[in-house]
């Protein structure tokens, strides 16, 4: 059976990121070895015993192609930045968007809005728990005043505390007025209470609304961390004075305030589903295995079936999230919700992993299951789940088509649905008040062009006269003819690892001759290999059809030639690092002049565009048509462009890139100069980056 077709689809597909937390800086006191494993004290020195751990450290490894070792990853880290890593992670990754967690208290952790220069889409979740404990952490016992909630003939509703005076509106109180009707004094309809747990659900909703409705688009959830406080067996007939007790016990036990008490966490966790469903919004629920604190005993999913059956909350939206290992059949069972499996991949063994996903899917609908990668702390942690988990969706849907379960176009629409689109669906992430669209492929690739065929990579690489060279290897050949094509097989299996022959000579080619210039010391004796980073690898903007990617020159895997010039860049950054602890950022002006061929007494002859002034409006008007092609390129590639003008030269232009870090500011600058050389050719021009 040829599942060529679904490994395409699950390889390429840009994923979005259900479930996540916040990266933390690298002076963070949370220690790197905490990425392969939640453990403490003496259990976390076993965790480097762990089938997983060894697997994920050699990924890592291989990705940073760095010695494989804890001490010689971390090493790495620290030289290269936590900006660099990020970079690296993200790219290879290959994640669209994201919704972050923050309610996970993390030393040094950066904000959300600091993880979208990494990820085109970032949204929020909202953990119910943690905004409980803040609310009561900045609130003192004294501050929990008897307080009126006041209702006009014309149905208005106003709050007060401890006076009738002075009275602010708030149309959402009628949410939990009914809760306390009983309550309610016959004077006008005043309700008074003396009672810190409606304090606290008043403040909880206010917050809710001002942080959460309000801000369109930023919320898509809240999570519900119950299951590592008391477990699952929710009571769904907790009282409002069992309630009130636990918050007292709560509020005795002093700050910072940790919210454990059941019969609380059980009020806290059922009005918040109310919430969700009065702003249709869906619910996280951790179950199954996870953070140490948790008794697993109670965090079986099976215990929820008095809220799922329970007609109030029967229009909520409930996901599960680390597919609730080890009770993975069991939340397949339950038709009702849907299922993350986030954390089981990569924390499990390989055939741990394999047998999870397949238990979700014995019963489970393929279009409630979705992805997550439970990443937190270390950008490592987002890589290695995307990673594995498209691994293992291959492994599971491609056995589902051996053992006739799916056909082929089945799996691969199954992938789209588990690696995306189930969670734009599941969260409303829509075009509307998403920024996938304009900044990923996405959207464009769940509604078919995932599918378009690509025939032709082409490995660049820079020669010493700064001449960009490339050799096009063809992906979709069926056959392989030596010295013009490589199926896209051999490309992934053989020449993404081992790299592509090319004689010592090249790299000493002058700029006017094919041939190695005299004393260079290079000859066609002995090769280099062109290894593709794929960190660099992109869609031609001006060929669809085609990828382009930088290549490292290699005596071997993994061991840099001397005359590459990438790495000598990489070994200069090193230096500055490590010497002067100095971080290299560069930018360029790239400044270049458009030909036009005239004929000129019956020959050709190559002019400027033009012969207007620097700064000039109409050379920019006459190139306009050129230089919005080149921009929308570059954008599309992910370069970002900070201007763009008419030089002194006749004919000259300047495109001006933001600054970066060294290493990727000078691949920008390749990839900008082949786009300007292609957009000119495109429109009959010839661009020239020569000084005049």
């Amino acid at each position: 059976m040829d599942t060529s077709e679904l490994r395409k689809a699950v390889e390429e597909v840009e994923i979005v990121d259900a479930h996540a937390h916040n990266i933390v800086s690298l002076h963070s006191n949370l220690s790197f070895i905490h990425a392969f494993s939640e453990a403490n004290g003496q259990a976390l020195t076993f965790s480097p015993n762990s089938l997983s751990f060894k697997r994920n450290l050699r990924d890592i490894a291989e990705l940073y192609r760095c010695e494989i070792s804890l001490q010689g990853v971390e090493e790495y880290r620290r030289v290269s930045g936590l900006q660099s890593i990020s970079s690296s992670c993200f790219k290879a990754a290959r994640i669209a968007a994201i919704l972050i967690d923050d309610g996970l208290q993390l030393d040094k952790k950066h904000d959300v809005e600091w993880h979208k220069s990494f990820i085109p889409f970032v949204g929020r979740i909202l953990r119910i728990e943690r905004l409980a404990e803040e609310i009561l952490d900045e609130t003192s016992p004294s501050n929990f005043h008897q307080f009126i909630i006041f209702s006009t003939r014309s149905g208005d509703y106003y709050v007060a505390v401890e006076s009738k005076s002075e009275f602010s509106k708030c149309e959402e109180i009628k949410f939990y007025l009914g809760n306390y009707s009983h309550q309610k004094a016959v004077n006008q309809g005043q309700c008074w209470f003396n009672s810190s747990l409606a304090v606290l659900e008043y403040n909880i909703l206010a917050i809710f609304l001002s942080d959460a409705v309000t801000v369109a688009g930023e919320i898509f959830g809240l999570k519900s961390i119950a299951a590592y406080r008391s477990g699952l067996e929710i009571n769904t007939n907790v009282t409002n004075n069992d309630a009130e007790e636990g918050l007292r016990q709560t509020l005795i036990a002093g700050k910072p305030v940790r919210i454990a008490n059941k019969n609380l966490i059980d009020y806290i966790f059922l009005r918040s589903l109310e919430v969700a469903q009065s702003y249709d919004l869906p619910m996280q629920i951790h179950t199954g295995f996870g953070d140490k604190d948790l008794d697993l005993r109670l965090s079986n999913p099976l215990h929820l079936r008095a809220v799922l059956e329970d007609k109030r909350y029967s229009k909520s939206r409930i996901v599960f999230l680390h597919a609730s290992y080890p009770f993975s059949r069991e939340a397949s069972y339950l038709a009702s919700v849907y299922l993350d499996f986030g954390l089981a991949i990569p924390k499990l063994s390989v055939h741990g992993m394999i047998s999870s996903m397949k238990e979700l899917l014995e019963l489970a609908p393929i279009n409630k299951v979705m992805f997550s990668t439970d990443g937190y702390a270390f950008p490592e942690t987002f890589y290695l789940g995307a990673k594995k988990s498209r691994e293992v969706v291959f492994s599971v849907l491609r056995d589902a088509c051996i053992d006739g379960d799916l056909s082929v176009p089945e799996a691969v629409e199954a992938a789209k649905d588990i690696f995306a689109r189930n969670a734009i669906h599941f969260y409303k992430i829509s075009p509307a008040n998403s920024v996938i669209n304009s900044h990923s492929n996405l959207s464009q690739n769940l509604s078919g062009d995932l599918d378009i065929d690509v025939s032709l990579v082409r490995i660049m690489w820079v020669d010493g006269a700064g001449q960009h060279r490339c050799r096009a290897l063809e992906l979709l050949a069926v056959q392989y003819r030596p010295g013009k094509a490589v199926p896209k097989k051999r490309f992934n299996d053989v020449v993404v690892k081992n790299g592509v022959g090319l004689a010592f000579s090249v790299m000493g080619f002058s700029s006017h001759m094919d041939g190695p210039a005299e004393g260079s010391g290079l000859t066609a004796v002995g090769e280099t290999r062109l290894v593709p980073d794929l960190f660099t690898l992109r869609r031609i903007p001006w060929n669809k059809k085609d990828e382009m990617v930088l290549a490292d020159m290699c005596v071997k895997p993994g061991e840099a030639w001397e005359y590459c010039p990438r790495d000598v860049l990489r070994r200069a950054s090193k230096i500055l690092k490590d010497e002067f602890d100095l971080d290299m950022i560069a930018g360029f002006e790239n400044e270049f002049i458009l030909l036009k061929m005239l004929k000129r007494e019956g020959k050709e002859e190559w002019v400027p565009f033009d012969s207007s002034p620097y700064c000039s409006t109409s050379a920019f008007d006459a190139a306009s048509p050129v230089l919005h092609e080149v921009v929308d390129s570059l954008h599309s590639l992910g370069i970002a462009v900070e201007q763009i003008h008419g030089e002194a030269a006749k004919g000259q232009f300047e495109v001006v890139l933001k600054y970066t870090i060294c290493t990727k500011a000078a691949d920008n600058l390749i990839f900008t100069r082949e786009v300007v050389r292609a957009i000119a050719r495109k429109h009959g021009l010839l661009a020239t980056f020569i000084p005049k």
